[in-house]
């Protein structure tokens, strides 16, 4: 039976569908989603039946089955964006700038910080969202963490300082009151800290682990788990582990590098893509349960690269699951697997 999930800004009630198991899931069909490289990673309206991203030109959004859609704000280079769970409300960063617009191309809005933004995350309730900020010329300074109203407006520093390192990772728990922060080593990629951090008021606490440098990381929606990507140049491995730690779980094949971590609306799959080479990829559905993860795709990119990475992202009722190596550092055509039931 369908949950409602009740948004309080604004009262909206979405009919949400329940989770489906690994098990029950078959491929029906992978399909190449789009006419044109994207270059940040997709991100899903809250009913899933449209997916938007950004591209060198703008800002597009896709009906399901549509490959052409339309570009609903100009851009040069749109890295990131991400689409609010309680209405059309797209926030993207292009070279660096935030803007807010509708899912229409209407009442596009530049939101006024100092300095380079990055990685807009919403509330789980899409009341307000999240992002990063550096300052312009800054190197290797450290990053900020700002908040803004749904619209963008208000946007104020949070008080918290990351301590000299960069803001590698970012996700919100459920509560809607504390962000899931990863901080990477001074100069470097890999995150050597997970944060737990209070929007509101000073309140802080570091989690246990990472236990290794990890070059990917992922708080489940429902906050129970880390899911993260470790090991030595050549041989990677997907793991979780609880967030209050314990629990560390395996959930792939060691390999020469993964890339896209992805949990579904509920937090109980999570996706990944196995890199084979520059040229092939393999895409896999697993669970923190289930011992052997599900071949979903083998993928042969279209554009090659040695440092070619995928993203992945799960539509909100689990039917679809888009991937690419449009990953804001690279671009490529978005394709869909779409699953039935067995």
């Amino acid at each position: 039976m369908a949950a409602l999930a009740v948004v309080a800004s604004g009262c909206q009630v979405h009919r949400r569908a329940a989770p489906i198991g690994i098990g029950l899931l078959q491929v029906a069909d992978v399909v190449r989603a789009t006419d044109r490289p994207a270059l940040s990673p997709l991100v899903w309206s809250p009913e899933g039946g449209r997916f938007a991203y950004g591209s060198r030109d703008g800002v597009w959004v896709h009906h399901v089955g549509d490959a052409a859609g339309k570009k609903i704000a100009p851009g040069e280079a749109v890295t990131a964006l991400a689409w609010s769970p309680a209405d059309g409300t797209l926030v993207y960063v292009d070279r660096g700038t935030l803007w807010t617009v509708q899912s229409d191309g209407s009442h596009r809005r530049r939101i006024p910080i100092k300095g380079i933004a990055a990685s807009p995350t919403w509330a789980p309730g899409g009341d307000r969202f999240v992002f990063v900020v550096r300052a312009v010329g800054a190197g290797l300074a450290p990053a900020q963490l700002w908040v803004a109203g749904s619209d963008g407006a208000a946007p104020q520093q949070i008080r918290w300082q990351p301590m000299g390192r960069h803001i590698g990772a970012l996700g919100w728990f459920p509560d809607s009151l504390h962000l899931f922060v990863g901080l990477t080593a001074q100069g470097g990629e890999a995150t050597v800290e997970w944060w737990q951090v209070r929007t509101a008021y000073p309140d802080s606490r570091r989690l246990s682990g990472p236990q290794v440098p990890v070059v990917e990381t992922a708080l489940s929606p429902s906050g129970e788990w880390v899911a993260f990507v470790a090991g030595s140049p050549g041989a990677e491995r997907a793991h979780v582990v609880r967030g209050g730690g314990g629990g560390l779980t395996p959930v792939s094949p060691s390999a020469r590098r993964l890339s896209g971590l992805a949990w579904s609306s509920h937090g109980e799959k999570l996706a990944y893509a196995l890199m084979r080479d520059e040229v092939a990829a393999e895409i896999y559905a697993t669970s923190v349960s289930r011992a052997n993860p599900l071949l979903v795709a083998s993928y042969r990119i279209e554009f090659p690269d040695p440092a070619v990475a995928l993203s992945l992202a799960w539509s909100p009722d689990d039917a679809r699951l888009a991937f690419g190596t449009n990953t804001g550092t690279h671009t490529g055509p978005i394709w869909l697997v779409r699953f039935r039931t067995r």
